[in-house]
C-alpha cells in the first residue's frame, strides 16, 4: 500500500489542530520516525515541507542519521 505524500500532508494539516501547540513538535518527530520507514527519500523531503514543524522534525532526523553514520565511520 502506498500513500501519496499530498494525502499525508493534508491529513497531517487536518489532524494537527487537535494537538496542543506545545506538543506539536514531539508529535511531528514521532510521525517523522514512522514515515522514514514508509517513504522514500524524495517523498520524505516533500512531506517535510508541509510546515515548519515537520521541517524541523526532518532536519533533526537527517542530522541524527548523519551523526550516526559519522560514529560508525570513526576509528574510535
Amino acid at each position: 500500500m502506498t500513500i501519496e505524500v499530498e494525502v499525508l500532508s493534508e491529513l497531517y494539516t487536518m489532524m494537527k489542530q487537535y494537538v496542543p501547540a506545545k506538543d506539536r513538535q514531539e508529535c511531528a518527530d514521532n510521525l517523522m520516525s514512522v514515515m522514514v520507514d514508509m517513504l522514500g527519500d524524495k517523498e520524505l523531503k516533500e512531506f517535510g515541507t508541509t510546515d515548519a514543524t515537520l521541517k524541523r522534525a526532518l532536519k533533526e532526523y537527517v542530522d541524527e542519521e548523519s551523526y550516526d553514520e559519522d560514529e560508525e565511520d570513526s576509528d574510535w
